[in-house]
Formats: structure tokens, sequence, C-alpha cells
């Protein structure tokens, strides 16, 4: 079984990277390719793991979590129809927010910062590009 612990460190060190199965989500017009191509990388590497490579809250390590990912499709529907573009960046982020939310979920902004070399704007360039994807896999009401 699964502990909090062997989680963790599927998340520190990248587990769940990019699946077969998952077939590559194109940009939204808006979006240029290399920014979403970035953004899901990123994703599937830090964070399917436990929101799934679907981003439906269940990935391979959710049920070992006290509390259960969320369904980050379901951002935008949840806030009227607009995706809480910066809400989401902090929450990403966690350095600077007082409540990040369940205690499962790394504070990304610190673990990001930690890699050789990077900036502040790095670290910035890279959850940007993270939103923008997860602005792009959004199920809108229709």
């Amino acid at each position: 079984m699964w502990t909090r612990t062997a989680a963790a460190v599927i998340l520190v060190l990248g587990g769940g990277g990019p699946s077969a199965a998952h077939p590559q989500r194109t940009a939204s017009p808006a979006q240029p390719a290399a920014v979403a191509d970035t953004g899901r990388a990123l994703f599937m590497t830090h964070c399917a793991t436990c929101h799934g490579t679907a981003a439906r809250g269940d990935g391979p390590v959710a049920d070992a979590l006290r509390v259960r990912p969320a369904d980050l499709t379901q951002l935008a529907k949840r806030n009227g129809g607009v995706f809480p573009s910066a809400e989401t960046h902090r929450i990403v982020d966690g350095r600077g927010i007082g409540a990040h939310g369940n205690p499962d979920m790394p504070v990304w902004g610190s673990v990001f910062r930690r890699a050789p070399n990077v900036s502040d704007t790095d670290v910035a360039a890279r959850i940007d590009a993270l939103v923008r994807y997860l602005e792009s896999i959004q199920e809108r009401t229709g």
C-alpha cells in the first residue's frame, strides 16, 4: 500500500511522466503550441501522479492521500465559467500564501526553485506554462 511519504517522493522525483495512453492535447488559439507542450510536460511530470493524466483527480496515488486531489478540468466550471488564473498560479506556487490547500500537495514554487541555475523568473514561467495548460483543458458549460 502506498504511503504518504512514498507519494511525496514520487512527486518530488517527477513520477507520473507522460503516458502513451494520454493523447497530446492541442493548444488553444490564444496559446502557442510550445507553451502548451511545456505546460503539459510539467503537468505530467509534477501533477499527474496525484491528479491523473487527464487531470480528473484519479492519479495512481490519489487513493493513498488524505484528501482526494481536485478534478482540475472543473476549475472554470466551479468559478462561474471563468478560469481562475491568478488563484491557480498562487496555489501552484504556494510560497506566498498562508493556506496552500491540504498538506498532501507540494509547494511547487519551492520545488521548482531547487533546480540548479533557476531564477524566480524561470520559476514563474514554469508555473505560468502549467496554469495555461490547465486553462486549456477546462470543461466549460456549453
